[in-house]
């Protein structure tokens, strides 16, 4: 995951482009804020990752929409509102379930719709246990891109598999006192650590006997944000990805945005709505660049989200040593990749539109495909630069052009470095695309550091400022290098966020 190290006190003493007394959302580096993003899940190969959901407000109960992205595109697989109580803590696992992912959970945290419901090919299960607590599976669903005349040629549950996650803070829970409308206290956990009264919520959202639910009154404007009022943050998310094969564990923190809305009203929406999003935020960031912070200004919210990820390039350490049958993967997110590549063409910073279709029915997209430059170095300052007759990224989607060099065509990114996951993803062959993608890392170099470039096509401008200090160059990414080794009969494995490189003259003052 992407961490700049800022420091408002500092921030707000650069001059010029420097940050003002303006409202603008930025990276926390405390993590914690009104958005999360967890840069990635796997439940691919018996792994499973557990994520928690924090809401560190001693007395705000706050309404939650969270999100889970495939990896592919980010077609959105489960979408539920989570409705936290003062201090509540949420956890739940993603795992495989037949074909594709489902979370589990015996969290009492209430949700809306109710996890372990729903019926057709995707229905959930709830199973009372011995002690009286409730074990709920969920599962995902493909209706986004494998339904209808629109669908995905590769529109197969599996896809679901892998991807990253989304939670955006919708508002905070009032309450109207007396005999009236009171969600706040609906969801707030008794001593018995189970919300006073989740129905009620269901409810809201709900018709009954032909009457709509409060939140949901459609004849009343405004009816959803009844005793909701904006966000105020305060938000942390922390994950564990699980590799069940090799017995080691990789531990994950949710990149934190703060100040993400501008204003303090409501942003609450109903359950399965594609809002609120990523492309409702401020308009204006705060982005961290050689020791100062400045702010810039965006024609869109889902561009000042981008700026706060934007990289030229990311470096990490790699370590492919046989000796301890090292492997080394990393992950490779765009958080924000499927707001530009829907038309053709795309939209900057991205240019490739995504498609969605395979050579053949099942396979993997050929489309959305951004080139890169690779330079790799081991321990003893021996570079190796691929260039365009280099390592390839396998498979080499059809549409590329001989000699372009690797290409990164999903939203979430799994390399396996030297062709052997370390995350236990299934690595793409030459015909089969698959979640996790090789490169070929040299043989001669069993550990040390590479560095991954972004195309100079690759870049964003802001909206203020003269016109030759507006762009900042590179792609909006997150994530991280995963490491796996053995010691003896023991397996190990941890992990590293990636370093960055940011550049562009609208970094500049």
């Amino acid at each position: 995951m992407k961490k700049n190290i800022l420091s408002l006190a500092v921030a707000t003493s650069v001059a010029g482009a420097a940050v003002t007394a303006q409202a603008a959302m930025y990276l926390n580096p405390e993590g914690t804020g009104e958005v999360l993003l967890f840069p990635y899940y796997n439940a691919q190969n018996g792994n499973e990752t557990s994520m928690h959901i924090v809401n560190t407000s001693a007395s705000e109960a706050k309404a939650v929409k969270v999100r889970f992205l495939e990896y592919v595109n980010s077609q959105e697989v489960l979408d539920f509102n989570l409705y936290l109580s003062p201090s509540d803590h949420f956890s739940f696992t993603i795992f495989q379930q037949g074909d594709g992912g489902a979370i589990v959970t015996a969290d009492n945290s209430c949700t809306v719709p109710e996890l372990g419901t729903g019926s057709g090919d995707f229905g959930g299960t709830k199973t009372e246990n011995a002690d009286g607590s409730i074990t709920r599976i969920q599962p995902f669903v493909n209706y986004a891109y494998g339904v209808g005349a629109t669908a995905d040629n590769y529109s197969s549950i599996t896809r679901s598999l892998v991807g990253h996650v989304e939670v955006i803070e919708m508002g905070v829970l009032g309450d109207a006192g007396g005999t009236g409308f009171n969600p706040k206290s609906y969801a707030t956990h008794g001593s018995d650590g189970v919300p006073a009264n989740c129905a009620a919520l269901v409810s809201a959202w709900s018709t009954t006997a032909g009457v709509e639910g409060t939140w949901l009154d459609t004849d009343t404007a405004g009816s959803e944000d009844t005793q909701v009022t904006g966000p105020t943050g305060g938000l942390y998310g922390v994950a564990n990805m699980l590799n069940n094969s090799d017995a080691a564990a990789y531990g994950m923190e949710a990149a934190a945005i703060a100040d993400f809305w501008a204003g303090n009203t409501s942003h609450h929406e109903k359950p399965g709505d594609a809002f609120p999003s990523l492309s409702q935020g401020d308009t204006s960031s705060i982005v961290p660049n050689n020791g100062a912070a400045y702010t810039n200004a965006f024609a869109t919210g889902i561009n000042a989200v981008s700026s706060l990820f934007m990289a030229k390039s990311i470096s990490n350490d790699v370590m492919a040593d046989p000796a301890l049958a090292g492997e080394t993967d990393w992950v490779v997110t765009f958080p924000t990749r499927r707001y530009y590549v829907g038309t053709n063409p795309a939209v900057l910073p991205f240019t490739d539109p995504y498609v969605g279709a395979g050579t053949t029915t099942g396979a993997g997209p050929s489309s959305s495909c951004e080139t890169v430059a690779i330079s790799q170095t081991d321990r003893e300052e021996s570079v190796t630069d691929p260039g365009s007759s280099g390592p390839q990224f396998s498979p080499e989607p059809p549409a590329a052009t001989p000699g372009t060099g690797p290409q990164l065509c999903y939203e979430t990114n799994t390399i396996a470095i030297n062709g052997v996951s370390a995350l236990n993803a299934s690595v793409s062959t030459a015909t089969t695309a698959d979640a996790a993608i090789s490169l070929g890392w040299d043989p001669a170099q069993p550990a040390g550091w590479q560095t991954i470039t972004f195309s100079d096509n690759n870049y964003m401008d802001s909206t203020d400022g003269a016109a030759d200090k507006r762009r900042i160059q590179g792609l909006p990414v997150l994530g991280f290098a995963a490491f796996e080794y053995t010691n003896g009969s023991k397996n190990f494995g941890f992990v590293s966020d990636h370093k960055t490189s940011v550049a562009g003259s609208g970094l500049a003052p």
